[in-house]
């Protein structure tokens, strides 16, 4: 299982003034002389401070022949130069000499002033604690200090020590990656206001995953009723970015096929005519010395336009700047879209997002997706004639949401948000679980684990085509519905899993007569399962409470369905399975809404 580790390292405390005005006035015709003390050895040392070690209050060290005890826990902190009294804000208090050679009989000197009893340590925080969250996530948590430090271990493990995160008097630390039944061990050192610290006693938490509670549906504002075209979709588009972005900073593109003419790629205009892609296309935009077609229309100069039909198209979204793609061939028999995989790529410094859409001659089908990519929150509304009114995408802001993702992810997964910023939070396999990044192999314990299982024992699941049994021979999973036999052809690695390729689309030794379709969909409900960790077990594959429960998983996919509407999105390819996408099917005449959050 994979833990999400605090650093052990830690912060060295501001050092206070530490000088002491020492003052005496002596009185000529009254002075009080100490009584001569007769030679003794001094203290025996305590043992030497090691800063490795860990000192909880009370707990004593030594250096250069001075005793130490420690005012609260501390690691790391030199009490030669981390010491002081009450109120100090010092992990350390010097209690005097220690060990050496016999100490010379004392100059009679004046009484000193009797020191102040110091106040007693102000009690911890009242509001301490930690609360289980959904994904494997426990929510540590200490209010009312000036900062703290969680001490923690995990199933009986070794102890881990952090500083918590601090927002004015509120602390909070998350762990990720746990399974229901682990027990996690904790206390707190927490800041006072006065400089003092003080700990917490210990307490324990035994994991449960809480039921989640997904981002609900927006309340539509009320508006007229939406004016349905006569045929095919019309497009809304809402600048919803709070004035991050004026009109003529947002730009839409969309690219697809025509349906009237098959292999012909168009690119849509404000009238939403189909226009056919043109060698020449190229060269209207140039960047780094490359020519590119101009496909993008500003918001200013349209943002409603109506399409009849349209196959495979996507919806580009951009703010700062227009999308740069090519025509490729002539006659133009395709468009070089982005590539966030490619570091020169035009469009790697463009924040963009997009919607997938399809429109024939009866239905709209479309969807917000998180399979490539995050730039910025995506919202679609789909409405049709017939009274059906649904929306998906994301409601939060874009910080937000880039600063949720880091906070919430196990630590494998948080450089996806860093490795391309501040343009985009990447998917697994475009950051470090692609092949050769430090993650690749980061499924491959579990993928092995299952197809371990099933050697021995047979995975049965029902879906629209059937109840298949299946079981694994050598490497193969072969499986059964009385009609024909189907395979995934091998083991998968890590990138099949996340990308939904590979033996995930693979139509070989299909049963001869069957159609392929049952093959490539039996392939996907076992990926699904995979990104979901919940192959081992077929009863869970309709409840999504159950998904994402245990390391290793696709915890990029499980932050997005727990930010989204309804929980529902496409967090990898395959996530329309059981029903669990971003997808919306509406019946023509219908009206689209894209609002560009930020």
């Amino acid at each position: 299982m994979q833990k999400k580790k605090g650093s052990a390292t830690w912060p060295m405390l501001a050092l206070g003034s530490l000088g002491a005005a020492i003052g005496a006035t002596f009185s000529t015709t009254a002075l009080t002389l100490l009584p001569v003390q007769a030679v003794h050895a001094q203290t025996t040392c305590a043992a030497a401070w090691n800063a490795s070690s860990v000192y909880t209050k009370g707990n004593t060290a030594s250096e250069n022949g001075i005793d130490y005890v420690a005012n609260w826990w501390t690691q790391g902190d030199d009490p030669a130069t981390h010491n002081g009294g009450a109120g100090s804000g010092q992990p350390w208090t010097a209690t005097g000499s220690c060990g050496g050679s016999p100490a010379p009989t004392p100059t009679p000197t004046p009484a000193p002033t009797p020191t102040p009893a110091p106040a007693p340590s102000p009690a911890p925080a009242t509001s301490y604690g930690a609360t289980a969250q959904a994904g494997g996530v426990v929510q540590f948590y200490a209010d009312g200090g000036t900062w703290a430090d969680v001490h923690y271990s995990v199933a009986g493990g070794g102890q881990l020590n952090v500083r918590m995160a601090n927002s004015g008097t509120d602390n909070t630390y998350q762990i990720s990656g746990l399974s229901s039944g682990e027990e996690v061990s904790y206390w707190f050192t927490i800041g006072q206001s006065d400089g003092s610290a003080v700990d917490t006693p210990a307490q324990t938490l035994t994991y449960a995953a809480p039921a989640p509670a997904p981002t609900p549906s927006p309340t539509p504002t009320p508006s007229p009723s939406p004016v349905f075209p006569a045929a095919g979709t019309t497009f809304n588009l809402v600048n919803g970015t709070g004035g991050a972005y004026q009109d003529n900073q947002i730009y839409w593109t969309m690219v697809g096929q025509d349906p009237a003419h098959p292999g012909t790629f168009v690119h849509v205009d404000c009238s939403g005519a189909l226009i056919p892609m043109a060698p020449g296309d190229n060269g209207e935009l140039s960047k780094n010395g490359q020519n590119y077609a101009d496909y993008s229309i500003p918001f200013s100069q349209c943002k409603s336009f109506t399409v009849p039909q349209i196959l495979s198209a996507r919806i580009y979204l951009s703010v700062g700047s227009p999308m740069f793609i090519q025509a490729v061939g002539n006659p133009v028999y395709g468009y070089t879209g982005p590539n966030i995989d490619n570091p020169t790529d035009p469009n790697i410094d463009v924040t963009y997002d997009f919607v997938e859409v399809n429109i024939d001659a009866t239905n709209f089908y479309g969807n917000t997706t998180r399979v490539d990519q995050f730039g910025f929150p995506v919202r679609l509304r789909l409405q049709d004639a017939g009274g059906y009114d649904r929306t998906v995408g994301e409601t939060e802001t874009r910080a937000a949401l880039f600063q949720e993702f880091v906070a919430q992810v196990p630590q494998p997964f948080q450089s996806l948000a860093q490795v391309q910023a501040p343009y985009r939070i990447v998917a697994p396999a475009h950051g470090a679980f692609g092949s050769g990044g430090a993650q690749a192999t980061y499924l491959d314990s579990y993928i092995q684990s299952v197809w371990n299982q099933y050697r021995s024992q047979s995975l049965v699941f029902s879906d629209a085509q059937g109840t298949f049994t299946g079981h694994v021979v050598g490497n193969q999973f072969v499986f059964t519905d009385g009609q024909g036999t189907y395979y995934i052809n091998n083991v998968p690695t890590t990138q099949e899993v996340l990308l939904g390729n590979g033996v995930f689309n693979d139509a070989s030794n299909a049963a001869p007569g069957v159609a392929t379709a049952k093959q490539l969909q039996i392939q996907a409900q076992l990926d699904a399962a995979l990104n979901r960790h919940v192959a081992e077990n077929a009863a869970n594959w309709d409840t999504a409470a159950n998904f994402y429960g245990s390391a290793p998983t696709n915890a990029y996919s499980a932050f997005w369905h727990a930010h989204s509407i309804d929980g529902l999105t496409y967090g990898f390819p395959y996530d329309d399975v059981r029903g669990f996408s971003s997808s919306l099917i509406g019946t023509h005449p219908d009206v689209a809404t894209i609002t560009v959050g930020w």
